[in-house]
C-alpha cells in the first residue's frame, strides 16, 4: 500500500521540450558564397552564347531551369549539392542582353542540342540531369535522344505537356516581339502571389521577396519564347523510349503544374520512380532547398555508385 500511496503522489514528469527549429538559411549569404566560389563560363554554340556557372566537384550534375528562374533562385540547392557534385546550371536563349540569340529560330529540339553543345565544349561525357518545370521537357528529349550519356536524371514540377487555351496562344505569340521585363506586365505579382505565396511561411519572406524580385526579372520575349515552345509541346509519344532512370518530384500543392501532369509521366516512362511532397507547391528551390537537394543525392548516388561506401558495406 505504501508503494502506492508513493506512486500516486508522485509530480508528473513534463515532456522533454524539443529542440527549437533551426533558423532558416539566408538566401542572400546563399548567393554571395555561390558568386564568390563559382566558375562562370561563356559556351559559344550554334545557337547563342551560353552562360553556364559551375561550383562543386564530383560527379557532373547540370540543373535546367524553369521557364522564367534565374540562377540566384537555385543557390541553397546548388550549395547543398555542390557538396557532393560538380554542378552547372545554365541560361536560356534571351536571358543575357548579348548573348547572341535570334529566338525566332530557336526550337525546343534546338535547347536540347544546346544543351548537347555545352557538354562537349566543357569536356562532359557523361552526366545527371535535373530539370525543373520547363527544363523537365529539355531533360526527358535528352534522355530520348542520347540515353548512354545519362546514367539518372530527376524532374520536379515536370510535365510532357501543358494545354493553353487559343487566347493565350495569341497572347504569347505577341509577347515575344514586347520589350522589357515581366514585371512590367499587368498583374504579375498578383498572379504570383495566388500561385505561390501561401507556401512561403514568414520564416522564410525574404525568399518570397527573391523569388518576386527574380521572376520580374526575366525578360518578356524570353519567357514567351519558352512559353510558345511549350504551348506547342507533346512529348507523351517518346515517354515509353525513355530507359533512364527517373526521379519524379511532385510538391502536392503545386498549383502551376497540376498532379494530373506528374501521373501522366509516371505512366509513360518505363523506369520511373514517384514521390509527391505535402505541403509543398512549385517552388522548392525556394521553400525546400536542402531537402529537395539531399533527396535527388540519395536518388543519384545510391549503392551501385559506391560500392565501397561504408554506410553501405556488405558488413552492415
Amino acid at each position: 500500500m505504501s508503494d502506492l500511496i508513493h506512486h500516486e503522489s508522485e509530480t508528473p514528469q513534463a515532456p522533454p521540450q524539443r529542440p527549437p527549429c533551426p533558423t532558416p538559411a539566408s538566401l542572400l549569404n546563399a548567393l554571395a558564397d555561390f558568386n564568390a566560389k563559382a566558375d562562370v563560363k561563356i559556351v559559344k554554340t550554334p545557337y547563342y552564347n551560353t552562360t553556364c556557372r559551375i561550383l562543386g566537384d564530383g560527379p557532373t550534375l547540370i540543373v535546367s531551369p524553369g521557364v522564367a528562374s534565374t540562377y540566384e533562385g537555385f543557390t541553397l540547392f546548388l550549395n547543398t549539392l555542390a557538396q557532393q557534385f560538380r554542378t552547372i546550371i545554365y541560361d536560356y536563349p534571351g536571358e543575357q542582353p548579348n548573348d547572341q540569340s535570334r529566338l525566332s529560330k530557336i526550337h525546343h529540339n534546338h535547347l536540347v542540342q544546346n544543351l548537347f553543345e555545352v557538354m562537349d565544349s566543357l569536356s562532359i561525357g557523361r552526366a545527371f540531369l535535373v530539370g525543373t518545370s520547363f527544363g523537365s521537357t529539355i531533360t526527358l528529349k535528352a534522355l530520348a535522344n542520347d540515353p548512354r550519356r545519362f546514367p539518372k536524371a530527376a524532374v520536379q514540377g515536370g510535365f510532357a505537356r501543358r494545354k493553353f487555351s487559343p487566347a493565350e496562344r495569341i497572347g504569347l505569340n505577341l509577347g515575344r516581339f514586347f520589350p522589357g521585363s515581366v514585371g512590367n506586365l499587368p498583374l504579375h505579382r498578383p498572379i504570383l502571389t495566388y500561385n505561390n505565396r501561401i507556401h512561403f511561411p514568414s520564416e522564410i519572406d525574404d525568399r518570397w521577396q527573391h523569388y518576386v524580385e527574380q521572376n520580374a526579372r526575366t525578360p518578356i520575349n524570353s519567357m514567351a519564347h519558352r512559353l510558345n515552345i511549350m504551348s506547342k509541346l507533346d512529348l507523351r509519344p517518346i515517354l515509353p523510349t525513355i530507359e533512364t532512370p527517373v526521379l519524379l518530384i511532385q510538391g502536392n500543392e503545386d498549383r502551376i503544374v497540376r498532379r494530373s501532369n506528374y501521373d501522366e509521366l509516371q505512366t509513360g516512362l518505363k523506369n520511373s520512380q514517384g514521390i509527391v511532397l505535402p505541403l509543398v507547391g512549385h517552388q522548392p528551390h525556394y521553400t525546400h532547398p536542402e531537402a529537395l537537394a539531399h533527396l535527388i543525392a540519395n536518388y543519384f548516388l545510391g549503392c551501385e555508385e559506391h560500392t565501397q561506401c561504408p554506410s553501405h558495406s556488405s558488413s552492415q
